[in-house]
This record gives C-alpha cells, structure tokens and sequence, in this order.
C-alpha cells in the first residue's frame, strides 16, 4: 500500500536492514544506544 517504488519495509526493521537504508543515504555508522526499554530500540546514525 504504498507508491510503487518504495521500498516496502514495513513496521519492523531489523539493524542491518537500518544499516543498509542509513549507508545508501550518507551515513558512516549506526550505533544501538543503550536504552532501557522493552519495545524500541534506539540508534544513533553519524556522517
């Protein structure tokens, strides 16, 4: 449901598919931050 050339992801990503999406748009890393939570994982995307 959505314009034919996304990329269709969804409500669940997992890191490496996040490190794939954040390399193709200029980033250099992706670090998990260490947040307790039960349900959301946070990163932070550096250039």
């Amino acid at each position: 449901m959505g314009v034919p050339d996304t990329a269709a992801t969804g409500t669940v990503m997992r890191p490496a598919t996040l490190r794939a999406y954040a390399g193709a748009a200029g980033f250099t890393d992706v670090e998990i931050l260490p947040i307790d939570t039960p349900y959301w994982r946070f990163y932070r995307l550096t250039v």
